[in-house]
């Protein structure tokens, strides 16, 4: 049957309705497919963040290789720290012993003068002539006439310190000639005297007050002092 105008008219306009109602459809199942895929590419990127942050940092081999160095570095400077400081202690306790040496005799002067009281006694002085601080060591070691034996140091004067001269000072030590109940006959007249200092072969000649002094039985020698008078108190 033959269409008419007013019919074909009309499924044309149902056509374009199908049509329209076919594009609004994909446009939506579009829009939902895009939002989709940016809920699920925003999703996938929180995921691989998060999972990135948790992961453990492996450092690369530069990294591994500087850090090494600053570990190895600093247990090097630790260490060697720990060593001055040992050596700087080490310094410390021998200070004394180290830096202040004993005295020599050849850089010192000696001499001998008499004393009115004790009976019997002389007084031994030495001075420190160089420039350092020196430390004299138990007695001096003395001898009447040289070529005798050494007269014998008396224990009981040993001091409770060490005497340390600086430059310039003195230093004293008592010596008796002879003991005192020692019978004026059996004593001998001695023209010399020579001083030595403890752990020293060479001796040094000093002059006697009065030229000779009489040397019986009991003589002896102190140790030293830093006063000339703990030096006589025996």
């Amino acid at each position: 049957m033959p269409l008419t105008t007013a019919r074909l008219a009309h499924r044309a306009g149902t056509l374009r309705s199908v049509a329209a109602g076919l594009t609004v459809v994909a446009a939506g199942i579009t829009l939902a497919a895009c939002g989709t895929a940016d809920a699920s590419g925003v999703k996938t990127a929180g995921k691989a963040e998060s999972m990135a942050s948790a992961a453990p940092t492996v450092p690369t081999a530069n990294e591994e290789d500087l850090q090494g160095g600053a570990q190895q570095a600093a247990r090097e400077t630790v260490a060697g720290g720990a060593d001055a400081g040992a050596q700087g202690g080490l310094r410390a306790d021998s200070g004394v012993e180290g830096e202040t040496g004993v005295c020599r005799l050849d850089t010192m002067s000696v001499s001998v003068t008499s004393v009115p009281r004790p009976a019997s006694h002389l007084l031994l002085e030495i001075t420190n002539q160089s420039g350092v601080t020196c430390r004299l060591i138990g007695s001096p070691v003395v001898r009447f006439d040289d070529g005798r034996a050494a007269v014998p140091q008396d224990e009981n004067t040993r001091p409770q310190t060490v005497v340390t001269l600086p430059p310039g000072e003195s230093g004293y030590a008592g010596l008796t000639t002879s003991a005192a109940n020692a019978p004026a006959a059996d004593g001998r007249k001695a023209t010399g005297l020579t001083v030595s200092l403890a752990g020293e072969d060479s001796r040094r000649a000093v002059d006697l007050p009065g030229d000779s002094v009489e040397v019986g039985d009991g003589a002896a020698v102190g140790y030293w002092q830093s006063d000339a008078s703990d030096a006589l108190l025996w």
